[in-house]
C-alpha cells in the first residue's frame, strides 16, 4: 500500500465514523454516549489495522490521533 491508499483509506474509515456518529443524534444520552465509545472503539482497532500494514512507511501518522470530520478538536 503506498501513502495515497493509506490516507484514501484513513480517509475512508473517518467519513464512516462520522455518519454512524450523526446516526446516534436521536438515540437517549446513556445509550448515545455507549455506541459513540463502542463505535470509537471499533475505528481505533480498524485504524491501527490500517496502520499495521503502513507504519514502517509512515512512523509519523502513529502519534496522531484521527478524528471524525466534523469534530475540530
Amino acid at each position: 500500500m503506498n501513502g495515497y491508499q493509506y490516507m484514501i483509506q484513513r480517509n475512508r474509515l473517518m467519513y464512516k465514523l462520522e455518519d454512524e456518529l450523526n446516526k446516534l443524534v436521536g438515540l437517549p444520552e446513556e445509550q448515545r454516549q455507549a455506541e459513540k465509545r463502542r463505535l470509537e472503539a471499533e475505528f481505533d482497532r480498524q485504524l491501527a489495522a490500517l496502520y499495521a500494514e503502513v507504519g514502517s512507511e509512515f512512523p509519523g501518522e502513529r502519534v496522531k490521533k484521527a478524528r471524525p470530520i466534523g469534530d475540530p478538536r
